[in-house]
């Protein structure tokens, strides 16, 4: 594992803070109850936007570190996520999560009004341990290879 380019890092750790930033504001709206959650339009905007933006900046991180270790980028998206087991970056139980992430971002970026399930995005919004195992994988992985240290 060598060092990953300091021009590849910046777009790592931009990435990066996309999704703490993200994580920071789903959490402060996860004290809304189930029901106010699925009556308030903007709410559901904000949420569901936040959650595209920090998996599309997850999916870039994981693009980038492919492309570092192999040359290329994944596969699918959710491909890309099981890929990063297999060049030592993430836990299978957190590629398996985040491959879930990516579908869900999918059917958020292509689904439309009445046809979201807002109570999945509900859970999926109490649940954010995902993005920081995924965070704190790609954080070792990079101190691992000293990537970190410039």
């Amino acid at each position: 594992m060598s060092a990953v380019p300091d021009d590849q890092i910046e777009r790592i750790l931009a990435a990066i803070s996309t999704i703490e930033e993200s994580m920071g504001i789903l959490a402060e709206k996860r004290s809304v109850d189930r029901e106010t959650y699925k009556a308030d339009r903007e709410l559901r905007d904000v949420v569901e936007r936040r959650f595209v933006k920090m998996t599309e900046a997850a999916i870039d991180v994981g693009e980038e570190l492919l492309k570092h270790e192999r040359g290329r980028p994944g596969g699918s998206n959710p491909a890309t996520m099981f890929e990063l087991t297999g060049v030592g970056v993430l836990s299978e139980e957190t590629a398996d999560a985040m491959a879930q992430a990516a579908r869900f971002r999918n059917v958020l970026a292509h689904t439309y009004g009445g046809d979201i399930d807002h109570d999945v995005v509900y859970d999926a919004l109490l649940d954010l341990e995902r993005y920081r195992a995924f965070v704190v994988e790609v954080r070792d992985y990079l101190e691992a290879t000293g990537s970190l240290e410039s």
